[in-house]
This record gives structure tokens, sequence and C-alpha cells, in this order.
């Protein structure tokens, strides 16, 4: 799109066009790139598009796998996207031998969002692991805290407006 513009148009359609790939890539890197889960022995961090979450394991009351990997803090769930959960179709095709050494026993159930072919439930088995890790060795926790990503929010905002802006300004 960036290429046809600057052989074929104006430099007011290749400045929009430009704030436009911009805007998109950006969103696209908060999207698909930026959501991680971090594991370690204190605490998780999860790192959203728009926020970067840590907690020790201390405060955390449950890990769950519904829709995608969340923790349970009080009474507030944070949801990881960096593990979303398959389909419920993907229980299907979880065979006995992928259940081999997670503590399940023949006949036991796991939903689709825990199978350990999945994110989700890959995520969620390394974070209860390290869970029970952390009960059993006394370790202190780490502290919690949010951070939001004024850079990405900024420079998304700043895209997308110089992007519309420029589409109604004629020069």
């Amino acid at each position: 799109m960036m290429v046809a513009n600057i052989t074929q148009g104006n430099q007011r359609d290749i400045l929009v066009t430009f704030f436009w790939v911009i805007a998109i890539s950006i969103l696209a890197y908060l999207i698909f790139m930026r959501p991680k889960v971090i594991l370690y022995d204190e605490g998780i961090t999860i790192i959203n598009p728009f926020m970067t979450i840590t907690t020790g394991w201390q405060t955390v009351d449950a890990i769950d796998a519904k829709y995608t990997m969340s923790i349970l803090v009080g009474d507030k769930s944070i949801y990881a996207w960096a593990a979303p959960a398959p389909s419920r179709y993907h229980s299907r095709s979880v065979h006995e031998t992928d259940l081999r050494g997670l503590g399940i026993e023949k006949d036991g159930m796991i939903r689709p969002g825990e199978s350990p072919r999945s994110h989700s439930g890959a995520a969620t088995y390394l974070a209860r692991t390290k869970l029970n890790n952390f009960q059993s060795s006394g370790i202190t926790g780490a502290d919690s805290s949010v951070q939001i990503n004024n850079f990405g929010i900024t420079a998304l905002l700043v895209s997308f407006i110089s992007a519309i802006a420029l589409s109604y300004i004629q020069f």
C-alpha cells in the first residue's frame, strides 16, 4: 500500500498512508507481539497490550484456564492475552499420552483450556507448578504492581489521530 502511494500518489496521500501503516503496525505489535506471561519463583508477570501486571505468588488465590489463562487475586481476575484457550472441540484431539505426568487420574477430566497442547494449558500447568513450589518453599513473594503502557497507547493514538486528521486536511 505504501509503495503504491509513493509511486502513484501525491504528498498528502503518502503522508496519510504512512500514518495508517504506522497505526496498524503498532496495533498489530501490541496485540500479537507484546503479550507475555513471565513466571518466576517469587511471582508472575502478565504483560498485556496496554498493561503489565506483576504479583507475588502469596496473593494468587487461583489459576484458571476457561477462555484464557487467568489468575485470581482477591476478587479480581487478571487475564493473560498470551495464553488463549482453544475451542471446545480441541478436547476431542487430546490423547491420554498427552496427560502423562500432569497428575490427572486415568478417568480424570480436563477442560479444553487445560490441554497441555494449548497455550493456556501449558501456561496454567507451569503457573500451578510454580505456585505449588512457592507454597512449599517458604520464600518471600514479589511485590504487586500495575504499569500502564503509556508509550504504546500514546503512539497508537498519535498515529491514528494523525492519519484521520490528514485524511480531512487539504493541502
